[in-house]
């Protein structure tokens, strides 16, 4: 009777076979061709499609920071409803796994059937956000590689092949599941190095959107007909330097409450805050006078908003680096493992002025082919301005990437990957976490704090160079700055 029913059924077997085998072989072949299809894109949607994919691994990071957990495939089933060879195959498999696979993981007793992928350690908490760090470090690395020199290659490698960039981010990825701790915490230990370039191109840019922010603002009321004197783009700048500096004096009254009082903790010893206290009056008394000399003719190009910008930035600073200090006596949140929201909230606006202030520049500078790439075809060498004759450019790009032209974006891509670093100390604040803990993330610490101070001098100290570098160095060189002496 068996061998009856095997006989029926044969033809279906074999057809079913031959189905799957055809439409295994269609999707090999439509993956081959979507990862080989250069489908080269726009210069401003190549940009869109890179800082997309930074922005959703960094949500992703943020998800799997607080969120993430143990991961595993299977794990239960209904007995009713199964029968006994599938029961049988099941509890074989079972054991090879628990065998060969799951013995590897820490978390196996807590799962004791189905494919652990990763532990909670590995898939959640501060290890979590290093392997999305490290695996969009090794993508625009790649891509910093394949983009040095002014080559079509390059071109078409920045601006195409997304598929095959897709394709490539979902290997990465499943790819750092399986590396340990201790060598995500070798590359933590490489980053908090690295970041520190992006912190101070993340300064300058800073300044520099402080200064373009007024110029706007000016142009903008020069060609407004409204005379007002109590409604115009001026008072505007008015307004918003008066906010930021009523926020930074606020800021400094709750820093001196908070960390510039000793606290004994019912402890009868003594002592007192002095670094603390010094690291607030050097911020008090370097913006101040800043912000004085701004006002004065020794710097005619200050302005009174970029003072107050850097004045806020500078305050903020003071702030979190103090808060990240260990001592108990000075800092009442010295015992919490983990960073604040209004830290984090605070970072990310900080990053969003700095690259709008880097799209700003692409706008009708020189300084373009510096930030985002040289373009030497004849094609590409329309200018932002110019909109209609760029658009076509870009529009005529696209056919095949026949007319893509050679292009250098390694610059671009270089930044990209400096930025990774940076994320990965932004939504971990410098974590100083063990490979043993799995929870917590140890933001107090001393190497976070003066990771933030020393960004606070530098901070400020770049800003009095664009202070008092055209008055200094008036008779060697000319700044385009022009003084008014009686």
């Amino acid at each position: 009777m068996g061998a009856v029913v095997s006989l029926a059924t044969a033809p279906l077997s074999m057809a079913a076979t031959c189905c799957g085998s055809i439409c295994g072989s269609c999707a090999a072949s439509m993956l081959c061709k979507a990862c080989a299809c250069s489908c080269v894109a726009t210069q401003k949607m190549a940009s869109i499609l890179y800082i997309s994919i930074l922005l959703s691994f960094t949500m992703f990071a943020l998800l799997l920071r607080y969120e993430g957990g143990d991961i595993v495939i299977g794990g239960s089933y209904n007995a009713t409803a199964d029968n006994i060879i599938e029961r049988h195959a099941r509890s074989g498999t079972q054991g090879a796994i628990d065998h060969y696979w799951n013995d590897r993981f820490s978390c196996k007793p807590a799962h004791p059937t189905g494919a652990i992928v990763c532990c909670a350690n590995e898939c959640g908490g501060v290890f979590a956000v290093y392997r999305i760090s490290f695996m969009l470090c090794l993508f625009f690395a790649f891509l910093f590689l394949c983009t040095i020199g002014t080559t079509k290659f390059g071109a078409r490698m920045h601006r195409g092949f997304w598929f095959f960039k897709a394709f490539t981010l979902v290997a990465l990825l499943i790819s750092t599941l399986f590396v340990d701790n201790h060598a995500m915490a070798a590359y933590r230990d490489f980053a908090r190095v690295a970041s520190c370039l992006f912190l101070v191109v993340q300064i300058v840019l800073l300044i520099d959107f402080g200064y373009r922010c007024n110029e706007w603002l000016v142009e903008l009321d020069e060609k407004s007909d409204n005379d007002s004197q109590w409604c115009n783009y001026k008072m505007g700048i008015l307004g918003g330097a008066v906010v930021l500096y009523g926020g930074s004096i606020a800021a400094w009254v709750v820093v001196s409450n908070l960390f510039g009082t000793y606290q004994p903790l019912g402890l009868n010893v003594h002592g007192d805050c002095g670094p603390q206290q010094a690291a607030i009056a050097f911020t008090i008394i370097l913006s101040i006078g800043l912000s004085v000399v701004s006002c004065t003719k020794i710097a005619p190009h200050g302005t009174l908003l970029t003072s107050a910008i850097v004045t806020a930035y500078a305050s903020y600073l003071c702030y979190s680096a103090l808060a990240s200090h260990p001592n108990q006596h000075c800092n009442p949140n010295a015992q919490r493992l983990d960073g604040s929201f209004g830290d984090l909230a605070f970072g990310f606006l900080v990053l969003g002025i700095s690259m709008a202030s880097t799209a700003w520049s692409l706008l009708g500078t020189a300084h373009k082919d510096s930030i985002v790439g040289k373009s030497s075809g004849n094609d590409l060498t329309a200018s932002l301005e110019t909109g209609g004759d760029s658009a076509a450019a870009d529009a005529a790009a696209t056919d095949e990437g026949e007319a893509v032209g050679p292009e250098s974006w390694w610059y671009y891509h270089m930044m990209m990957c400096v930025c990774t670093f940076y994320m990965a100390m932004l939504l971990t604040d410098w974590s100083t976490q063990s490979v043993d803990e799995h929870k917590g993330s140890h933001a107090v610490s001393l190497t976070s704090f003066w990771v933030k101070l020393c960004s606070q001098w530098v901070c400020l100290l770049m800003y009095a160079w664009t202070l008092l570098a055209p008055y200094l160095l008036r008779n060697v060189r000319d700044f385009g700055v022009e003084f008014d002496f009686d």
